[in-house]
């Protein structure tokens, strides 16, 4: 269920909760298990609310670590800089 161009968010939740709400009425009348179709209808409702925040966090944070310039960058520094020290060797 998507939101509305011009809804709100507010406005949105209330409708997924009706939405939501309505299809755990029509399992119970189907005679499936209370307790399960609380438990799914509260899951579907806390991700269908969440989805959104997690998109908008998603597209606020721009991830810009590259792991093989890290992997250069630490064998440039640490790496290359120290000679490996052999226990067995005598100088």
């Amino acid at each position: 269920m998507k939101p509305n161009p011009d809804e709100s968010y507010e406005s949105w939740c209330q409708r997924v909760k009706m939405y939501e709400h309505g299809a755990a009425l029509q399992r119970l009348a189907q005679g499936e298990d209370i307790a399960v179709i609380m438990q799914d209808m509260s899951h579907k409702i806390e991700e269908k609310l969440l989805h959104p925040l997690y998109k908008m966090v998603e597209r606020q944070y721009q991830n810009e670590y590259d792991p093989e310039q890290a992997k250069q960058n630490y064998r440039e520094q640490y790496l290359d800089r120290t000679k490996p020290a052999a226990d067995h060797v005598e100088e």
